[in-house]
């Protein structure tokens, strides 16, 4: 340990670090026959050394680049004013430069350990990621979740598209999802989140979750205490289980298997029971719709690539449709919507697709009205 080594030799070993960053193969020889004089000199070298290794292994993290550069100006600098300081600030000067060292190792050891990993799909990508406690993430297309595991919280953040959250059982360790201002909270279950449009979508496929404001404590699930806390409230309907703290404010709502939250940034949260394998069928590359408002379709549509589809007009975009539509395949979904609706595609320099309505002919049958 570093407290057990003669400081001067950690002077030394210092000096070394900063000599060879500068250039080894003028010092190789020196060097060498320094380590070969006294193992405790090689302890030293390996007090200093160790840590720099470590920050070697990632040089091309952005974080560590500035580190490494910022120690070994430090200690260049540091050798340097040793040529002419008083022999009795030495010691302290060169001390500060074996800090600078083990310190940029320190930091970012603290920094590589707790930065959150992040998985991400691109166009027409889909993605599973098993996690270290046998938990599963499917990531949908053009998709981005981050995920921080601590002793005691399994904790994630669904940046942006859509993912299925297959979750492995541990009551010690809650799993939450974060996504728009909100918080998933499960301990072992099966739920879809969905940010591809304005609106958040939380569809619970098996188990139970509870839905909390992103600031509120993360606790663990217990399914008895659900129904019957304290100031729980019963609502008509599919509503039954939302639950206010005051006023209008939302403070938890539970969920049962196939029903699914829907949040607007204008609307009261609406709880309904839906087909779940409407809902999943983005897990077998197909998208269905029922009833949709077309902007809203080809938004969904544009997220599955390679060309992008624009609305050209407000009439066109709220023309409804109905019907399964495979991923990606714009053609197909364009050909379909024009057979079917008053549309017409004009295609783009670019490769991209405006929408507009297409007026009927006199006397011929208007299936969009």
């Amino acid at each position: 340990m570093m407290h057990k080594i003669d400081p001067a030799r950690l002077e030394q070993a210092a000096a070394w670090r900063a000599r060879l960053a500068e250039s080894a193969d003028l010092h190789a020889g020196e060097f060498s026959s320094w380590l070969a004089q006294d193992p405790r000199n090689r302890e030293a070298w390996r007090c200093v050394q160790g840590p720099w290794e470590v920050l070697g292994q990632h040089a091309t993290a952005p974080g560590v680049i500035r580190l490494r550069r910022a120690s070994l100006v430090h200690a260049h600098d540091v050798m340097r004013g040793n040529l002419v300081w008083p022999k009795r600030l030495r010691r302290p000067a060169m001390l500060a430069a074996a800090a600078a060292c083990v310190l940029a190792a320190g930091a970012f050891l603290f920094w590589q350990h707790n930065r959150p990993d992040v998985f991400r799909t691109g166009f027409g990508e889909r993605r599973i990621i098993t996690l270290p406690d046998g938990s599963q993430i499917t990531l949908d297309s053009r998709s981005e979740v981050t995920v921080r595991y601590t002793a005691d919280a399994r904790a994630l953040t669904l940046v942006r598209g859509q993912a299925r959250f297959d979750v492995a059982h541990d009551i010690a360790r809650p799993f939450s999802v974060t996504a728009d201002g909100h918080k998933v909270v499960a301990t072992g279950t099966a739920f879809d989140v969905d940010l591809l449009g304005p609106k958040l979508f939380v569809t619970l496929l098996k188990g139970h979750v509870v839905v909390l404001p992103q600031n509120a404590p993360t606790l663990a699930w217990v399914p008895d205490a659900a129904r019957a806390g304290p100031g729980s409230a019963t609502l008509a309907g599919a509503q039954s289980r939302a639950l206010s703290s005051a006023g209008d404010a939302m403070d938890r709502i539970y969920l049962d298997p196939g029903e699914q939250l829907v949040m607007g940034p204008r609307a009261a949260p609406e709880i309904s029971h839906v087909d779940l394998e409407r809902v999943t069928a983005w897990e077998r590359g197909e998208i269905v719709f029922d009833n949709e408002r077309l902007a809203g379709v080809v938004r969904r549509m544009n997220q599955y690539g390679p060309r992008t589809m624009v609305i050209g007009d407000g009439r066109a975009g709220n023309l409804r449709i109905s019907g399964v539509f495979h991923q990606g395949d714009v053609d197909g979904f364009i050909s379909t919507i024009a057979a079917y609706l008053p549309v017409q595609a004009h295609e783009r320099p670019d490769g991209g697709v405006v929408l507009t309505y297409r007026r009927p002919v006199a006397g011929a049958p208007n299936p969009g009205s």
